[in-house]
């Protein structure tokens, strides 16, 4: 047979970097590893294409036995409109991934078969049920399945050199409980993890075809510490024995903090930077979203600690929780300063399907219809302590001010002057000459005047004073080009969603009320967002003279 699978387009979000990738020569940050995980999931006699969206045109006039699609929440409509395309054309088309795991009842009747939760087991049980003609329309695992069998997905079925970073994964599940948090809802809460051999042999493919940096891209890294150490380990003498060819990066909790083995480990291993959901300067929002882990020390310490073993923490930061009023916009922007933190998500609080936020909020009448899966342009709750007005304006200033020139400069400076000692371990090539000149055209010589000084003035600073973090210092200077743009066009769409809210508020003859005494709230009714935001918000080039 011949499979084709589909991985629909990304939405602008902040990880895109859409303003930045096509000056490096690259058009995604890196690929979704689903569709190479059920390539290498299917028996080598079927023809497997993969289709990036995001790297490549679809042909939906391909002549494929089964089309595959996959997809986040973010990517809900563009599924369903892969999905319409191909079954005009007479194609049989399957779907499975987040999306389809979390809100099944939204694809039913948008596709021939349906796959929801892990498709280890699931898929090889279609295939043969397909060829015998005796398929069923939905397919479940009985239980998570054990990773410890699973085979190298088909990275050689991507088109590498288009992608800025390859994706590896460890481990599936995470044991805490954070309410928000919709990770243990698809994979649980028990770690389920690779052997090392296992990801030893997908690092070195990745390797051989050309990877020089590589995402773990398990949602909690050290979600079973033991197994962790080990593969760092391992990844630690498998990457000096080739001279350091491979960055890696993660994401883990902050309770890492805690661990300088793990740090040590971590940073022998050539680990550059790490993502952690901080959430919140408020130690009474991290009670109430079940985020104790982040309360076993002060914040801002673990993150120095971390810092203090030449690890970058980009940060995961929300506003909205229940314990939040309007003081705490600048509570968060006093705490990425103190921290030292340059790159950090901040978004509002949404309560994803199925989670326990979710049905909380729900119950009490304080759902706004339905999230669209980024939390950087909506929030589908309304607050407690402040309207929901009060909510918008006071997010749009906080990130406008996170990503201004002159805030965003203090916390790269500070980082990169107080972070611990960071090792030289790999002579530039040739590449990196190229990619170098590359990032100098696109924020210097091609940049408007104030983005050219800032470039100018961050990297002769650190030539000066520590030039051991100039790596370090240019990557930043990228990331807040791309950064700095996105937040700009958020914050033009979020001006309409003001504006509107505004509007219903005045409109409100009376405040909702809610079943969560003691506490009330003025908000207003709850504005329904559509699925599909992104036309909202404005191209590019239009910013350009202002980037």
């Amino acid at each position: 047979m011949r499979i084709y699978l589909v991985t629909p387009r990304n939405p602008p979000s902040f990880w895109t970097y859409d303003d930045i990738l096509p000056s490096i020569g690259k058009r995604c940050l890196f690929p979704n590893l689903s569709m190479p995980t059920i390539a290498g999931l299917t028996p080598p006699e079927h023809e497997m294409i993969l289709c990036d969206e995001n790297v490549e045109d679809v042909d939906f006039d391909i002549d494929a036995d089964i089309v595959g699609i996959t997809g986040y929440l973010v990517h809900s409509e563009r599924v369903w409109e892969l999905a319409a395309a191909f079954r005009r054309r007479g194609r049989f088309v399957v779907i499975g991934g987040p999306f389809a795991s979390l809100c099944p009842e939204q694809l039913r009747g948008h596709c021939d078969v349906l796959f929801v939760d892990e498709a280890e087991e699931t898929w090889p049980e279609f295939l043969r049920d397909f060829a015998a003609g005796t398929w069923r329309a939905e397919y479940r695992p009985a239980e998570k399945p054990d990773l410890s069998s699973a085979p190298t997905p088909r990275f050689d079925l991507l088109k590498v050199d288009r992608y800025h970073a390859m994706t590896v994964q460890f481990a599936r599940g995470c044991p805490y409980t954070c309410e928000f948090c919709d990770i243990i809802v698809v994979y649980g809460r028990k770690p389920r993890a690779k052997r090392v051999e296992q990801v030893l042999a997908e690092v070195e493919a990745c390797h051989r075809l050309g990877a020089r940096q590589i995402f773990l891209v398990d949602d909690n890294f050290i979600g079973n510490r033991k197994l962790a150490k080990a593969l760092l380990t391992e990844l630690a003498a498998w990457n000096a024995a080739r001279g350091y060819p491979i960055h890696f990066q993660t994401e883990v909790t902050l309770n890492v903090a805690q661990d300088d083995e793990c740090l040590a480990l971590l940073r022998a291993a050539n680990f550059s930077t790490i993502f952690v959901g901080i959430e919140s300067p408020r130690a009474a929002s991290l009670v109430g979203a079940r985020k104790l882990q982040n309360l076993r020390d002060d914040l801002v310490t673990s993150v120095h600690k971390i810092q203090s073993f030449g690890i970058q923490v980009q940060a995961g930061m929300i506003v909205g929780f229940d314990d939040d009023d309007a003081s705490i916009f600048e509570e968060q922007i006093e705490f990425l300063a103190a921290a030292r933190i340059p790159v950090a998500m901040i978004g509002m609080l949404q309560a994803m399907p199925k989670t326990p936020l979710h049905a909380r909020v729900a119950a009490a009448g304080r759902l706004a219809g339905g999230t669209i899966g980024d939390a950087l342009v909506s929030s589908n709750i309304i607050p407690l302590r402040m309207t929901r007005p009060e909510l918008f304006r006071g997010y749009r200033q906080l990130i406008a001010q996170s990503y201004d020139f002159a805030s965003f400069y203090r916390r790269a400076l500070e980082f990169l002057l107080r972070a611990g000692r960071v090792e030289r371990r790999r002579r530039p090539n040739a590449t990196d000459v190229r990619l170098f000149g590359r990032v100098l055209w696109m924020t210097l010589i091609r940049a408007t005047p104030r983005r050219a000084w800032f470039t100018v003035r961050l990297l002769l600073t650190i030539l000066v004073r520590r030039p051991q973090m100039f790596e370090s210092a240019l990557a930043l200077a990228v990331a807040h080009k791309a950064l700095h743009g996105y937040v700009r066009r958020v914050c033009l769409h979020l001006d309409g969603l003001i504006d509107q809210l505004e509007r219903e508020e005045a409109a409100s003859a009376s405040p909702p009320a809610f079943d969560e005494a003691p506490r009330e709230s003025s908000g207003p009714l709850p504005l329904t967002m559509s699925a599909r935001t992104e036309h909202l918000l404005l191209p590019a080039d239009e910013l350009r003279g202002s980037a």
